[in-house]
């Protein structure tokens, strides 16, 4: 059986992007790609050991259990909020498009890649998938913050953690 794997979007991806499939082994896409409008600020990548230590009457005593699953932080902002009538607003900010996207990416994050079906239950739970040169990412989203802040109006600041569950890296 052969896997099909997305390692990513046909064009370069220099800016993140998100989708969500329904399983790793057959990738029936349930989202298009969600692309933020702009590049992140920061993107850091953890890896960590699973080290346990214990101490005892003899000696010191270290369990390696392997790795924790990879964390991938990220810190961004929004486009600005630019109304065709009114030019920057806070007021008529969710008719513009970079509050629509932000949503959109908020949207993945609150249902963390479930299924449902038409009653609202979940009834699968699927994979969020992020893209960033030169890897395909699947996990989940551990936390996600936004701000409004007074420094850079009309636009929101926002964090998150995904946790990598698998990885695909190379060109």
């Amino acid at each position: 059986m052969t896997i099909s794997i997305p390692l990513k979007p046909k064009i370069v991806v220099r800016n993140v992007a998100f989708n969500v499939v329904e399983d790793i082994l057959h990738p029936t896409i349930i989202l298009p790609p969600l692309y933020m409008q702009i590049n992140p600020q920061t993107l850091n990548q953890t890896f960590q050991k699973k080290i346990n230590r214990i101490q005892t009457f003899g000696a010191n005593v270290e369990e390696h259990w392997g790795d924790e699953l990879d964390s991938i932080s990220c810190s961004n902002s929004t486009g600005g909020f630019i109304s065709e009538d009114f030019g920057l607003t806070t007021e008529k900010r969710s008719e513009t498009l970079p509050y629509f996207k932000f949503q959109s990416v908020l949207d993945v994050y609150r249902n963390n890649g479930g299924i449902y079906d038409s009653l609202g239950r979940i009834i699968k739970k699927g994979q969020i998938v992020l893209y960033f040169n030169p890897g395909t990412y699947y996990g989940y989203f551990e936390n996600f913050t936004y701000t409004e802040d007074a420094s850079m109006p009309f636009r929101f600041v926002f964090d998150f953690t995904f946790k990598v569950e698998k990885s695909y890296t190379g060109v």
